[in-house]
């Protein structure tokens, strides 16, 4: 399918047309939180969850995708101590087939649950799109660009305007919202800073008029790895998620290439003796002008795959991670909880496992994870 670029005149006059009917609704200024607007006042420490992230992965298959979030993920998170669950949601298992202007009542009360288990459990949960219309960084390709048509985005923003209407009155030290999962410069997608600035803009907009204080959270750009300084300054009840996966030849050993021959990436790194600085240094960097203009950081992904990464190079990389995120005051959810980058049923076969309640659980890295979680 061919598409002709959208200019970022047409998509600013096309997104203050979509902000213009939320206006009428009451809302002051939708794109903008309250003056007394919230902010986290603890650490988030949790996980992702994948019960819903991607609709080709379960028709495949894929046993860490249920189509539902269980209730027992919430009451082990709760039993270990955490306090928050990132839920990156494909947007197809909320749309029917074919017309994504039409939300499913039923898929949208599997995500309701999972919103009354975190209530339930004490546990955050952070709504997010893994997979927009008209944009995602994993295959399947989506047909058409969030970035540069206009059907995407109107029903990008009519999908968040329906959840925040959905959740209006839930307090957001229970809910908040992450906008769209690692924008990224795809070739197909075009999307760029400045216009997924304003795409962010535009479904804040859609979230605001329905909610106005609901706390929203918006991705770094190249797959979370740097701000995205063409929406700075954030406000007060705004922020934006880190990913950590670095270095990338270490977290991400023989995904993409399984027949690698050559051996997983030392840690620390080769000629470094301390593998905090190194992150501080070659990953944390990116986010000084985030961090000096004092906008809400927060780490909504990391981890390594353990299907390749040896268990003891894991660990050693996991707690220098835990230190970095610690020593700026951030928190952070581990990719994932179930399956090959989390501690439950992981493909690792180069450790001990602990049977909890039918999985195989990696004690070692739970632990490593609790103690960083309490500090």
């Amino acid at each position: 399918m061919h598409h002709v670029p959208m200019k970022l005149t047409n998509l600013y006059a096309l997104c203050a047309a979509i902000a213009m009917p939320f206006a009428s609704q009451g809302a002051d200024a939708p794109s903008r939180a309250p003056a007394t607007a919230w902010r986290p006042s603890v650490r988030w420490c949790g996980f992702n969850m994948l019960g819903m992230f991607c609709k080709t992965r379960m028709e495949n298959g894929d046993r860490r995708i249920f189509g539902h979030f269980p209730e027992d993920r919430f009451q082990w998170m709760k039993e270990w101590g955490f306090n928050f669950v990132r839920l990156p949601l494909d947007y197809r298992f909320f749309v029917e087939e074919g017309d994504w202007m039409k939300p499913v009542e039923q898929e949208l009360r599997k995500l309701d649950e999972a919103v009354q288990y975190g209530r339930k459990y004490g546990i955050h949960v952070q709504v997010n799109f893994h997979r927009a219309p008209g944009y995602c960084c994993n295959a399947p390709q989506e047909p058409k660009s969030l970035f540069r048509d206009a059907e995407p985005l109107v029903a990008f923003t009519n999908l968040w305007g329906v959840l925040a209407r959905r959740y209006r009155g839930i307090p957001n030290e229970e809910l908040s919202f992450d906008l769209v999962n690692e924008p990224a410069p795809i070739e197909f997608y075009g999307a760029t800073p400045s216009n997924y600035a304003v795409v962010a803009r535009a479904a804040i907009a859609a979230i605001r008029a329905a909610d106005p204080g609901r706390f929203v959270v918006s991705d770094g750009w190249k797959w979370g790895n740097e701000p995205v300084m063409e929406l700075h300054p954030f406000d007060h009840a705004a922020g934006e998620s880190i990913h950590c996966y670095s270095p990338h030849k270490l977290t991400h050993y023989r995904v993409f290439n399984p027949n690698d021959g050559k051996p997983c990436h030392p840690w620390p790194p080769v000629g470094c003796t301390n593998g905090v600085e190194w992150l501080d240094g070659n990953f944390a960097k990116a986010w000084r002008p985030a961090i000096d203009d004092g906008t809400f950081l927060f780490v909504g992904e990391f981890g390594c795959y353990q299907g390749t990464v040896p268990h003891a190079t894991y660990l050693a990389w996991l707690e220098d991670a835990l230190k970095m995120f610690q020593g700026h005051g951030w928190g952070w959810a581990l990719w994932n909880l179930d399956g090959t980058f989390g501690i439950l049923d992981t493909p690792r076969t180069d450790c001990e496992f602990e049977d909890f309640h039918g999985h195989r659980l990696d004690r070692r890295a739970l632990e490593l994870l609790k103690r960083y979680s309490s500090r």
